[in-house]
Order: C-alpha cells, then structure tokens, then sequence
C-alpha cells in the first residue's frame, strides 16, 4: 500500500547546504536521537535548528484551512521525530505536532533532504498510525464518503484521524476517519487488519 503514491524520495547521496549549527527553538520539543542516530548530527543540527520553521509554518497554515476556530498564525509544538525510509539511501523523516486552535488539533509532515534541500510534505491529519504510503487507506474513505452522499460531490479531503486504543504488534487496530464533503464532515470507522502475506488489510465499517 502506498501513500505517498506520486512522489519518489531521494535515491542519490546527500549533500548539506552551508547552515550554523544553533540552539533548537523553543517550539520544538522533540528528542535528536533518533535522527542523529540515523543520519548523523549535521542533519539532526538542521533538523532541530530554525531552518526549517517557516516551512513548517506555511504547511500547518495550509492544513487548517478548514478550520474555523485558528487564528492567523497559530500556535505549534514539534513533539516527534522519527526516521522514515523507504530505500537505504534515502534521508527522510516524520515529524508531528500540536498545533493550537480553540483545541488541540494534530498534523504530521514527511520531510526530505535531497541536494542540499529539504521538501516538506503533508501527511494525514490527526492520531492516525497507519503508514505514510498507505494511500490505500485515504482512497477508501474519501470513496466511501462521497458514496453514502445524496448528492453529488467532487470536494473530498480528510480533515481528522483518532486512534480507538494503542494496538498491539501484528494485531488488527480501528480509527475513525473525519472526512470533509461538500460542507459536511463524515465520520467513518476503519478497521487495519496486519496480513500474514505482508502488508495491512483495509476495511471500512459503518461508525
């Protein structure tokens, strides 16, 4: 299953653009090791460093274009970040944030270094642990969404995930997917079910 379906992570050797090494800001409260342990310190000091604030900035801003209660320029916390590589030569990681609007709101991006640059991608919303590439998963809500429409409808994205329980390694785990549709929010339960061939079974069931 593959989410991130259109996009390739970089396959070539790495380079680092110049940059000064600085103290993390106060809005990320992650921990280094993961990625220093990956990737060594000059990527993990990039990381954590002011580089990449405004990118973070711009792709939150854009995710919450749906929600009312944000202001302009909200408020954010890093809490997580982890290696993610789909090839050994890639330099890519997840990270995941609080962000503050009225609520507590959750958004995740898929950063990647290639040439001296980091791309930051949106990944989905919320709680959710199912894989990045499982765009398997957001194909079958958004299509099940618009089926139990009335009316026709082209505007479909998913606005939310929550995780019902923390499930154990191997064993088969439910969310409930918020899908925004033409002015409505849906709520659709989807079941993950870990198969023995490989890969993870996607069943979605009425909430």
């Amino acid at each position: 299953m593959k989410w991130l379906c259109c996009m390739a992570l970089a396959s070539t050797p790495f380079t680092l653009a110049p940059s000064e090494a600085s103290a993390a800001p106060s809005y990320i409260q992650a921990s280094p090791v993961e990625l220093t342990r990956s990737y060594g310190e000059d990527v993990a000091k990039r990381a954590f460093s002011d580089e990449l604030t405004e990118k973070r900035k711009a792709l939150i801003k854009g995710s919450l274009a749906r929600e009312k209660k944000c202001p302009a320029e909200p408020q954010f916390v890093l809490r997580d970040v982890y290696p993610y590589q789909i090839a050994p030569t890639d330099v890519a990681w997840v990270e995941r944030y609080e962000v503050t609007c009225g609520e507590t709101l959750r958004r995740a991006a898929l950063m990647i270094l290639d040439g001296g640059k980091v791309e930051a991608l949106p990944l989905l919303p919320g709680a959710t642990i199912a894989d990045p590439k499982q765009v398997d998963a957001a194909n079958i809500v958004t299509t099940a969404a618009v089926t139990h429409r009335t009316n026709e409808c082209n505007e479909v994205a998913i606005t939310d995930t929550a995780l019902n329980g923390r499930p154990r390694a191997g064993e088969p785990w439910k969310e409930r997917w918020s899908v925004y549709t033409c002015g409505d929010v849906q709520d659709v339960d989807v079941v993950f079910t870990p198969s023995a061939q490989g890969g993870t079974d996607i069943a979605v069931v009425p909430p």
